[in-house]
């Protein structure tokens, strides 16, 4: 797309005074303020108006007025270093032009070099200006007779410098109501002009960009929130569609992610966006696509055409195309499309890149949460499959072991060394059965089921049938085990047995632990309704040797053994509280300990109470 600047030209008239004998058309009307000095509320207040291009027009209109120019524009470079008009004020066939037309950058360095310098303005004059006609407006081109007459292709401007002296932008002022190029004089006045408006513009699009910064800050930690609160991929993807249509105001939203593409089946359009992507995320950019913007540097002029054809076709003006990595890996895009709606903004696109920054980070968070689920769930079924195919060939074990002392029983053989021998084949079947058992039941507490959809259970009766089969065991190393439990039922919802197992193997540890003589207290008690509803405590204290810190950090995970000298002494497969960990998470419920190194310790399992 051509258009660019507003124009100017001719070489620079000797003198300010208005010529004689000029007509009086439209273009040879002497502005009265054209001769004044400037006054210091040129500028209208900026901060009136919170729209910046209602502030520019605002500075654009006086400094037309006060210069003696029918028209006086703003363009500001975009981070694509495309110059965009933002405002053109005086002239409404100009404005319609004009208004968000972009020239590249290479173009207004053309104009830079070859113009002339009036102090802080620019000049360049018709016959240099028109080797760039595809990228020069022209409006009124008719002339006065007049040797310093304003030519066509004339461009007058005032490149619009930071405080870095980094050109942001040009203020235009063109079509000079006198007709003519100025003079000495009057380029002093157009200049001072020209200076007050500049530094108002830059102030009005440094504060305009900073709230937009602010506001988009917002909106992409809302996407990002609401996207990483999900570690399922699927859902994870819904939820930035959804919160980037929210925060970005767009019409239509799509994630496509790499690896979940067949590169060999994309059409031209999705393998180009695909490509993009990855060029984007090497120069860490985002990609604006609209009638407007040539992308300079990513896109070919037939690849920009192609884009914009692919949009209208689907009804679509615009397109910001946002590249998601992490590291150095582009790991896929961001679509977000506009119908018929205002372009993208610089600030705009620095918030969707610094946002595909923190979705790529969650994407490969979210499938390493699907891995270690997947590794999780092989992993489990391995273990079940396994406790199976052992359980018919130890009890064959054990069945062979019971015959052969059977047999030595009735030959008569008291050879010590056999029986010896078969004591110790009838212990270690039996170490290996209780494995077995608890594999089974430690993939029976991670099956993908809901046990709170259960009917009620009475945990007062569960539990008193647990400390009543433990204290039968306890009995013999004088441990007693007393029950503190209300007379009334005690309902929560689950499986009769895993809740039972939860309850034998906290107090049949307490009593493993704990020395003769002791007491194990057990305790079930209900709290009142809180924010998640009424909960049933199940309490288990002990006396015994008591967890160091550092063991309790892991003592919930499989097959952790503590390596204390007394918990050694103990036999146990490492499965009995992971096994009850996983059957309270189950069951929406929470098991927390306190304890120390020789001071006992203290279960406490809390669990949603079932309501009436």
């Amino acid at each position: 797309m051509t258009e660019p600047a507003v124009h100017t030209s001719v070489p620079p008239h000797p003198s300010d005074a208005p010529p004689a004998g000029t007509t009086s058309t439209p273009l040879s009307i002497a502005a009265a303020s054209s001769d004044r000095p400037p006054t210091a509320d040129l500028v209208p207040d900026l901060f009136r108006h919170a729209d910046l291009r209602a502030t520019l027009r605002s500075i654009t209109d006086g400094v037309a007025s006060a210069a003696g120019f029918r028209l006086s524009a703003v363009s500001v470079f975009r981070n694509s270093d495309e110059l965009e008009f933002l405002v053109v004020s005086g002239d409404e066939e100009a404005q319609a032009e004009l208004d968000g037309d972009v020239t590249p950058r290479r173009i207004v360095d053309q104009w830079l070099a070859e113009s002339e310098g009036w102090g802080g303005l620019r000049f360049l004059p018709h016959e240099k200006a028109i080797r760039l006609a595809d990228h020069v407006w022209v409006g009124e081109e008719r002339t006065i007779d007049h040797p310093h007459a304003w030519q066509p292709y004339d461009m007058l401007f005032a490149p619009l410098m930071d405080r870095d002296d980094q050109l942001q932008g040009i203020l235009w002022v063109d079509m000079p109501l006198d007709g003519l190029r100025p003079g000495p004089d009057k380029r002093r006045s157009i200049e001072t002009y020209a200076r007050q408006a500049s530094e108002a513009i830059l102030v009005a699009i440094e504060r305009s960009r900073l709230a937009e910064q602010v506001r988009l800050a917002a909106a992409a930690r809302r996407v990002v929130r609401d996207a990483t609160a999900q570690l399922d991929l699927d859902r994870l993807l819904e939820a930035t569609v959804a919160a980037a249509r929210e925060g970005f105001g767009v019409d239509d939203a799509r994630v496509l992610l790499d690896t979940a593409e067949d590169v060999d089946s994309l059409d031209g359009l999705s393998a180009l966006a695909r490509s993009l992507a990855h060029g984007c995320w090497a120069r860490q950019r985002a990609l604006v696509v609209s009638p407007q913007r040539t992308a300079p540097g990513l896109l070919t002029a037939d690849e920009h055409a192609a884009l914009l054809a692919g949009l209208e076709e689907k009804g679509d003006t615009s397109l910001l195309l946002v590249p998601l990595g992490a590291g150095t890996e582009c790991l896929g895009r961001m679509l977000m499309f506009r119908h018929d709606r205002a372009d993208w903004s610089d600030e705009e696109a620095d918030a969707a890149l610094d946002m595909g920054h923190d979705l790529g980070r969650a994407v490969l968070n979210a499938r390493s949460f699907a891995r270690e689920q997947h590794a999780a769930a092989y992993t489990q079924q391995l273990i079940a499959t396994m406790a199976h195919e052992l359980q018919n060939p130890l009890a064959a074990a054990r069945g062979y072991a019971s015959i052969l002392e059977d047999v030595l029983d009735e030959l008569g053989v008291q050879d010590a060394d056999a029986r010896r021998s078969l004591r110790g084949l009838e212990r270690a079947s039996g170490r290996l059965v209780d494995i077995v058992t608890d594999l089974l039941a430690l993939a029976r507490a991670t099956e993908e089921t809901d046990p709170t959809q259960c009917p009620p259970v009475d945990l007062v009766g569960l539990v008193g049938d647990s400390v009543e089969m433990v204290s039968v065991q306890a009995a013999p190393r004088g441990i007693s085990v007393t029950l503190d439990a209300p007379a009334h039922p005690l309902p929560v919802r689950g499986e009769p047995g895993d809740l039972e197992r939860v309850a034998s193997n906290l107090v049949g540890n307490a009593v493993k632990y704990s020395p003769d003589g002791a007491t194990v207290r057990v305790t079930l008690t209900e709290e009142p309704d809180g924010p998640e509803g009424g909960q049933v405590v199940l309490e288990v204290v002990d006396v015994g040797i008591g967890i160091s810190a550092a063991d309790q950090e892991h003592l919930f995970e499989e097959f952790f053994r503590s390596q204390a000298p007394e918990a050694v002494q103990q036999p146990g497969t490492g499965l009995g509280l992971a096994i009850v960990k996983r059957v309270v998470d189950r069951h929406r419920g929470t098991i927390t300990v306190a304890s120390a190194s020789g001071e006992g310790s203290t279960f406490t399992v809390r669990l949603p109470r079932a309501d009436a």
